[in-house]
């Protein structure tokens, strides 16, 4: 199937403006994120087509406007003139910050926690985006973790990248819809917008940035007044009361007494961070800051052979919980070799102590993999990918607030690596061992390889 010169690789998700889908671009195959133009049969009776297709190319062009690292790029855009639906092409990333976290369409469940130093850079990042185009004069207006793409190129949490401007406006623009149609997402959307979409101004961006922060430190959505939110100390060991300052502010009901744009709030996230730093060793000398995870018996050995499995059957088969985390860890007990190997006592697994040097396809993962054994890396010949059930054997379990205070034998940069298990022909599982979670992703994602042997 081809868009245009563009072949269609798959469908990554459908709106109700359009589709998304993975594509190749002709002559280097570079892979893209291709959005075209399919709006909901309810939407082209409600807006119009001529509107729709107006507010699409306004899209575009709103992206290609604006160069900063932390708003995706532009690559290409067709206008729809020959009479085929007008597309455009825009940076491919595999990760995003809504699959980080966990949340699933049934947004008020509860999601993963990140750790204060991930959030905060999440939060950084999002802002400093944010503040680019209120510059501009330009309102997102759909501020969401599904909306906040991650390029993990360099490894580590990864560099936020915004996306979906089809909402966004103008600074004076007012909206031509019909009357009384919603802009923004649920639980994510500032009150002044949710109740006029033309009110929207950076601090209802703001607001957004405020609720998904709170979600990424508590897996858990803000309640809507602020007399009903327990203290945010209550619910994070790691943070003290201050924080509930800073919420209060940043989900303020009225846009006057919220921060004024994305630098201020910012200011205040750096202050907060430099006192939680100083109270770290405080905290981390602690008595039973973490409840003790669940831990298998210490003469159960992990699946080494590979194996497909599909999405349905894969919570059972991993054994992992609601949020794709173990239902039981392992006692790993890690030896540095002093030749650059790190063996597991426990299970007796060798591990590569410092994987790949850059994050790989999973295909080159395996080429990894290959050139180790041809080199006779740590004087053996018998390295190969892991499977999930090894990988999680490097999960502390510590994945909830105070995991500062484990010390991995691992390069934590190094946390998202891939697995020998298969989920479909173009697909494969992987582990981020930092966050303690399993999920899949297309083979030509990038991450880190870590050989095992044993």
């Amino acid at each position: 199937m081809k868009i245009g010169r563009y072949e269609i690789k798959g469908l990554l998700g459908r709106g109700g403006m359009g589709a998304v889908y993975k594509a190749a671009m002709p002559v280097t195959g570079r892979i893209v994120a291709l959005k075209v133009l399919k709006p909901a049969e309810i939407m082209e009776d409600l807006v119009g087509m001529d509107k729709l297709t107006s507010m699409f190319l306004k899209e575009a062009a709103t992206m290609a406007s604006i160069s900063h690292a932390n708003i995706a790029s532009i690559l290409d855009v067709h206008d729809g003139s020959d009479n085929d639906l007008p597309f455009f092409t825009m940076e491919y990333f595999c990760g995003n910050l809504g699959v980080l976290m966990g949340e699933t369409y049934e947004v008020e469940q509860p999601s993963r926690r990140l750790g204060v130093e991930a959030s905060l850079h999440i939060a950084r990042e999002m802002l400093a985006g944010l503040d680019r185009l209120h510059y501009e004069g330009i309102i997102h207006r759909d501020i969401k973790p599904f909306n906040v793409m991650l390029a993990e190129d360099e490894g580590g949490t990864g560099h936020v990248k915004l996306i979906d401007f089809g909402l966004s406006k103008l600074r004076g623009e007012t909206q031509d819809g019909p009357k009384g149609m919603v802009v923004g997402s649920p639980y994510y959307t500032a009150p002044e917008q949710e109740a006029d979409p033309d009110s929207a101004d950076a601090r209802s961006d703001i607001y957004s940035v405020g609720v998904t922060l709170y979600r990424m430190l508590t897996g858990a959505l803000p309640a809507e007044r602020a007399a009903d939110r327990r203290p945010i100390c209550e619910i994070h060991p790691d943070l003290d009361c201050k924080w509930d300052e800073m919420f209060a502010k940043a989900l303020a009901p009225n846009p006057d007494d919220r921060y004024l744009d994305g630098p201020s709030m910012i200011e205040e996230l750096d202050r907060l961070e430099a006192i939680w730093t100083e109270q770290k060793d405080a905290v981390c000398s602690g008595a039973d800051l973490l409840l003790e995870p669940a831990h298998h018996d210490a003469d159960w050995r992990p699946r080494a052979t590979p194996t497909k499995v599909t999405l349905k059957a894969a919570r059972d088969t991993f054994d992992l919980d609601d949020l794709w985390r173990p239902n039981q860890y392992a006692l790993g007990k890690f030896t540095d070799n002093e030749n650059f190997t790190i063996t597991d006592r426990v299970t007796g697994l060798v591990w590569e102590q410092y994987g790949s040097r850059y994050p790989l396809t999973w295909d080159r993962a395996h080429a990894h993999v290959d050139r180790l054994n041809k080199n006779a890396y740590g004087g053996h010949t018998d390295w190969r990918l892991p499977t999930i059930d090894e990988l999680i054997t490097l999960f502390t379990g510590s994945t909830e607030p105070g995991d500062f205070c484990q010390q991995s034998a691992f390069d934590p940069q190094k946390a998202r690596l891939w697995s020998a298990d298969t989920k479909a022909f173009t697909a494969a599982w992987y582990a981020d061992a930092q966050l303690g979670f399993v999920a899949w992703q297309d083979r030509t994602c990038r991450f880190f390889a870590r050989a095992v042997r044993g």
